[in-house]
């Protein structure tokens, strides 16, 4: 017989332990480290654990939105998330039942966006396969990824005008590196116009992103590309980025960037992809994230940018949502 127990502050470490130890498809963003940097009441918590016999099986973190059960909106992956111990044919159709009846029982109607197959230890075809036995509709959105190699240049895999627009970068005097403390309100302006420019806001404040890199000092990254930053001066400020590093499946993860358009001459946002990708091959990683290209659910692809991305040699791949 599988239980449900109710998530609870007291919880905390038994849910993170979990997630970052004992699945194979849970990450840092669904520990409760990473989605407690929300303010308290911001969501209506309704996560809850799945266990057989006090033996944890799945943690599905959540939040009742208007009385539907609806992936925790703290992260870009929710759940399941799974055991590796309980990861078999019969086990996850089990579990998922035990799932779907709790939801069913407790709220209106169900969306459920689990870890994408990147970003995971294990392949995660058997569940999607449950999740659609269940009754489950699939939607997807299309991402996409740069394959990495710690002995091959990412600028090989290129096309011929993103390598010419890097070695016009290389002839200025650009420096890569860590975004400091210092410059953090800066780039976090940019990122504001940035997102502007496509008529949202960023999902994070400045506080936030501040609270995040002090949480995750090794697994969210801020990395920036200046002109004449050099013998202690500052230089200036011409792109920057946050990244997100999941060093249990080898993966950089772009999420955010913010770059200065007025000095797009520069280049400098090609050369921040370039570095960026040449410190994830370094760091022994096989594939830099691009994240998804398409809007409205996946309803509509955004071409210009999907085609900006292939020029980084990027390959497709879905992240998919589950609803009922």
């Amino acid at each position: 017989m599988y239980e449900i127990l109710p998530y609870s502050h007291e919880l905390e470490q038994r849910w993170d332990r979990f997630v970052m130890e004992n699945s194979m498809n849970g990450t840092f963003l669904q520990t409760r480290k990473f989605l407690n940097y929300h303010p308290e009441g911001r969501f209506k918590d309704a996560s809850f654990f799945v266990e057989k016999s006090g033996i944890i099986v799945a943690v599905v973190p959540g939040c009742n939105v208007e009385g539907k059960f609806v992936s925790h909106q703290g992260s870009t992956f929710g759940g399941p998330v799974i055991s590796k111990d309980f990861y078999s044919g019969n086990k996850i159709l089990e579990i998922i039942k035990t799932i779907d009846d709790h939801i069913a029982q407790n709220f209106k109607s169900v969306k459920l966006k689990p870890t994408s197959q990147i970003f995971a230890t294990m392949p995660t075809d058997m569940l999607d396969y449950a999740l659609e036995h269940a009754g489950y509709c699939r939607h997807t959105e299309l991402s996409c990824y740069t394959p990495l190699a710690q002995d091959v240049d990412p600028l090989e895999a290129c096309k011929r005008e993103c390598r010419h627009n890097f070695r016009q970068s290389e002839k200025l005097n650009l420096t890569y590196g860590e975004i400091p403390d210092s410059e953090m309100e800066t780039f976090y302006d940019f990122l504001v116009l940035s997102k502007a420019r496509h008529n949202t806001t960023p999902v994070h404040s400045l506080a936030e992103l501040r609270d995040l890199k002090r949480r995750f000092p090794k697994e969210i990254l801020f990395r920036g590309v200046w002109l004449n930053k050099q013998n202690g001066q500052d230089g200036e400020y011409l792109s920057g980025m946050m990244i997100f590093y999941f060093k249990q499946v080898k993966v950089f993860h772009f999420q955010y960037l913010a770059p200065d358009d007025s000095k797009r001459e520069t280049n400098a946002t090609t050369a921040l992809f370039v570095n960026a990708m040449r410190e994830a091959a370094q760091a022994g990683c096989e594939k830099f994230s691009w994240g998804i290209s398409t809007e409205d659910g996946g309803a509509y692809l955004n071409e210009n940018l999907y085609r900006f991305k292939e020029s980084f040699g990027a390959l497709p791949c879905v992240n998919a949502r589950y609803e009922k």
